[in-house]
């Protein structure tokens, strides 16, 4: 584990100027649809009690009365969204990982199991109402549209059930949302999900899921064009992105932005200078090693280079300086948009312009 000297080094109150700018533009058109509602109607076909059959080879025996009705309603569903549903296919979960099986059987096998079936029930009753996240949405995108002229925003949101598998996806036109990766911190079956770790589950809550989509959309519209950076590099990409999704959010507090609770923020602000000052004096900013990059970038519980025995720096302590480099660059040069920002590719340049020295 690394060891770093640690004390107080707060580098001021984190200010984004587009916060306070306000947008006049038409609201964006979205189609809204629950997808988990669709899915779980082919529940109706399904005979209880449990499948028969060899269910890790997914080899099952469904009744020839449940099979014909999955296969008619699964007909309806492909012929009414012909690209959603191949694309939901794609997405699902590990049940359908590495095998080619008919889409009756995946959905018998989903909804014949206890442990799907509970939790798609338990997407259905959180997410009754949905009328707080389409207005959010809604107002979320209409934003980024006048923000950032040529914002391409989704055509359609669907809220999906994938058994755990992509939290978040986009295509071409539409963005997916699974619900059961928020459903609240408390939720009593997280901890038997194999791969969602602790540090995640703080951030599997339903007001992470604006923040989550917006961050998504916005580095899949504005990919790091770098074939090779360097670590530098993608700190000052990965900023950007955060300051653009929290120009887009002005209500949403930063914490959210980046999923760190309020210890974990704070514990930052107090060590932005030791982090800097730890990455210059080990020549870091410059490492093109992808392994090293990405252990200070990748989402997780620590940043073990910036953690002691005593205290573990929180995942992504790194980015989060990358971010505060991007605020204080835009604060330095206001005469910068943001889309002056995402064009702006220098990362040698933005540092010097920033004149971050924490």
């Amino acid at each position: 584990m690394g060891v770093m000297a640690l004390f107080s080094a707060c580098n001021g109150t984190h200010q984004n100027r587009f916060k306070e700018q306000e947008t006049q533009q038409a609201e964006a058109t979205i189609n809204y649809k629950r997808f988990d509602q669709t899915i779980f109607e082919l529940d109706q076909c399904i005979q209880r009690p449990a499948i028969a059959g060899d269910y890790d080879q997914l080899k099952v025996n469904i009744p020839d009365e449940d099979s014909l009705c999955l296969r008619q309603k699964i007909d309806q569903i492909k012929t009414e969204y012909p690209t959603q549903f191949k694309h939901y296919m794609m997405m699902l979960g590990e049940l359908s990982s590495g095998y080619d099986i008919p889409a009756e059987t995946l959905f018998y096998l989903f909804l014949s199991n206890d442990a799907y079936h509970e939790l798609f029930q338990d997407c259905l009753n959180k997410y009754q109402d949905d009328a707080d996240l389409r207005a959010y949405f809604t107002k979320a995108f209409s934003r980024a549209q006048q923000l950032i002229p040529g914002y391409e925003i989704p055509q359609n949101i669907f809220f999906i059930f994938s058994g755990f598998g992509d939290y978040l996806c986009i295509d071409e036109n539409t963005l997916y949302v699974s619900l059961e990766y928020f459903l609240g911190e408390d939720y009593k079956n997280y901890q038997f999900v194999p791969g969602i770790y602790q540090y995640q589950i703080k951030n599997m809550k339903r007001e992470c899921i604006l923040p989550n989509a917006i961050y998504e959309c916005t580095c899949e519209h504005f990919p790091i064009e770098i074939e090779a950076g360097n670590l530098l590099d993608h700190l000052l990409y990965l900023g950007k992105m955060l300051y653009i999704t929290e120009a887009i959010l002005p209500q949403e507090d930063a914490k959210n932005i980046i999923g760190y609770t309020k210890d974990e923020w704070e514990w930052c602000e107090k060590n932005e200078a030791s982090m800097w000052n730890y990455l210059r004096e080990k020549n870091l900013l410059f490492e093109t090693d992808n392994k090293t990059i990405t252990d200070f970038i990748i989402i997780s519980g620590a940043t073990k280079y910036f953690s002691t025995e005593k205290y573990n720096a929180p995942g992504r302590a790194a980015v989060w300086l990358g971010w505060q480099i991007i605020t204080q660059y835009m604060e330095k040069n206001p005469n910068l948009s943001l889309t002056d920002l995402i064009h702006e590719n220098d990362a040698q340049k933005i540092l010097v312009g920033s004149r971050y020295n924490p």
